[in-house]
């Protein structure tokens, strides 16, 4: 049967807003983390109303007196928002990376990535709004957006030639990241996971390049003592390695023989403890390289871990604007 859209089963927003109450209520009982509280409170409302209903919202932007079925979603969407603000936002680790153009170091906030995502580097569509989800197509978005507090003049001026760069650097980001993030059931890989984000804190905040090297150390460390763990190998055993990623690595014949890790990749990540608590001097240079090997290092151990349930699909970022034939303003975003 063909649903009917323009029928509702709530006479009015403030009747569809007691029941999104009621349902928060007794999310609230059962122990509901704030950020699960939106999808579910969705869901709830949808199955016991037998609605259907289906996200993104078939109308962005509703009337108040409009409850049809396809401006369902975006009233709920928005309930939540008003009731819980950013509580409601899903708080991951590791999602804040580095990113060098030509010596000036940005934050970028790495995205959990569920599929595929084409990104572009396109300074010109830095306002424009993309879509998360899109049917039949797969979603796209702009790469520079993802760079905190990057300004539409500073995006115009970096030159073209940096374009590649600045994309390999994301590409690695996203790729390990999202890596870390099916394996954070694992406690080693989620402490690795924090560990990463308070480095990139330290570096950028310019509190102690000695403290963000040795953050990316024990992220990489944990990652490799992770893999061992799944490998069998006893904790007494680890225990005698300590910190020496080189000895880690040897306890591993999968990883050494995948040539995954090389001995200057070790040499560029290890850090002294001495160093966390300055006293042997780190540079900022020194603190990047130690972040960049690391994101290397830590992949190539966690992709060795199986088995896993992955959901990232894979990125493509294209050097410039999407080619023709590849973007649509009206499919691919609001504007």
């Amino acid at each position: 049967m063909k649903k009917d859209r323009s029928s509702s089963p709530f006479a009015s927003l403030a009747a569809l807003h007691a029941e999104l109450a009621a349902i928060d209520q007794e999310m609230r009982k059962a122990g509901v983390r704030v950020h699960a509280r939106p999808m579910r409170g969705w869901t709830t409302l949808s199955f016991r109303n037998g609605l259907g209903l289906q996200r993104p919202s078939p109308n962005r932007d509703p009337q108040p007196n409009d409850l049809s079925w396809d401006a369902l979603t975006e009233h709920i969407r928005k309930w939540f928002e008003r009731r819980y603000g950013k509580r409601a936002n899903i708080v991951y680790a590791p999602s804040a990376g580095v990113i060098d153009i030509d010596g000036d170091l940005f934050r970028m906030w790495a995205p959990m990535i569920f599929g595929q995502v084409n990104f572009e580097i396109n300074p010109e569509r830095l306002e424009f709004k993309y879509r998360p989800l899109v049917r039949n197509r797969i979603p796209k978005d702009n790469l520079l957006k993802s760079l905190d507090g990057l300004t539409p003049s500073y995006a115009e001026s970096i030159p073209t030639t940096l374009y590649k760069t600045i994309g390999d650097q994301a590409g690695q980001i996203m790729v390990t990241y999202n890596e870390m993030l099916a394996h954070l059931g694992t406690v080693l890989v989620a402490e690795a996971s924090v560990d990463i984000d308070a480095g990139v804190s330290a570096l950028l905040g310019r509190i102690s390049p000695g403290h963000a090297k040795w953050c990316f150390h024990q992220a990489a460390e944990k990652s490799i003592k992770a893999l061992l763990q799944h490998e069998g190998v006893q904790d007494a055993t680890l225990f005698k390695a300590g910190h020496d990623l080189a000895k880690l690595v040897a306890l591993s014949p999968t990883l050494t023989a995948s040539n995954r890790v090389t001995a200057a990749m070790i040499d560029a990540i290890t850090c002294s403890p001495k160093a966390r608590y300055g006293q042997i001097q780190t540079s900022i240079g020194e603190a990047l390289g130690s972040y960049q090997n690391a994101l290397i290092f830590i992949l190539g151990a966690l992709q060795l871990i199986v088995p896993v349930t992955r959901r990232f699909g894979g990125i493509a970022i294209y050097t410039g604007s999407f080619p023709a034939g590849e973007f649509d303003a009206a499919l691919d975003g609001f504007n």
